[in-house]
């Protein structure tokens, strides 16, 4: 549950009984949410699999994105099962899912939900962070003109326009807030991914988001 303060501060854990999904059900989507779905999409390419991100990269848009959208969701849902089997409460391996979430949470929350989708919140994210840790010399070169083509290819906005000193208060709010230390999931290159634990302070390193 969401908080005035924060993402996804309140919650629970529990496994689904069943989990279907119909791919006919996007045909019935505005092309927002199709946009918003993409940002996680490419996060999981970016996070666990170089294949599925070239893969993302070839299409011409979602339209023929479409025609492989079986194998698409299949590969998304088993990293996601991969990842969570390992770690069901979200201290080790799990938080490579979070990846562009620190300051995509921030983004959203600063503008009262209202303004950004998560999907987009998240893109912007993942570029910003991937910019910092390549300035770091933790990505490889060239990490962030990737992603931000791949985003700019489903129609997924690469900045917002916020400095970053504003969001340092909402991102003091994050769940992955211990003692003031952050975890930022980090690329060593697409489908690489890491951690890398840092002060909230680090996103000052990109003036604007």
């Amino acid at each position: 549950v969401d908080l005035p303060e924060g993402k996804n501060l309140v919650g629970a854990f529990k496994h689904p009984l069943l989990v279907l999904i119909d791919p006919l059900t996007l045909k019935s989507l505005d092309d927002h949410f199709i946009r918003d779905g993409m940002g996680e999409v490419i996060k999981y390419g970016c996070i666990k699999s170089a294949r599925l991100f070239e893969k993302l990269e070839s299409y011409q848009s979602f339209e023929t994105l479409y025609q492989d959208i079986d194998d698409i969701i299949y590969q998304c849902v088993d990293i996601k099962r991969d990842v969570v089997e390992k770690d069901l409460f979200d201290f080790g391996d799990r938080l490579a899912l979070n990846f562009g979430h620190t300051i995509g949470h921030a983004i959203e929350q600063y503008y009262h939900y209202e303004h950004y989708s998560h999907g987009e919140a998240v893109g912007v994210g993942m570029v910003d962070i991937t910019r910092i840790s390549e300035q770091r010399g933790i990505s490889a070169p060239g990490t962030t003109k990737r992603i931000i083509e791949a985003l700019e290819h489903y129609g997924l906005p690469t900045h917002c326009g916020l400095k970053s000193k504003d969001l340092l208060e909402a991102i003091s709010h994050d769940k992955k807030n211990i003692d003031n230390t952050f975890a930022f999931v980090v690329l060593n290159k697409i489908g690489e991914s890491a951690i890398l634990r840092h002060d909230a302070k680090m996103i000052l390193e990109v003036e604007e988001m």
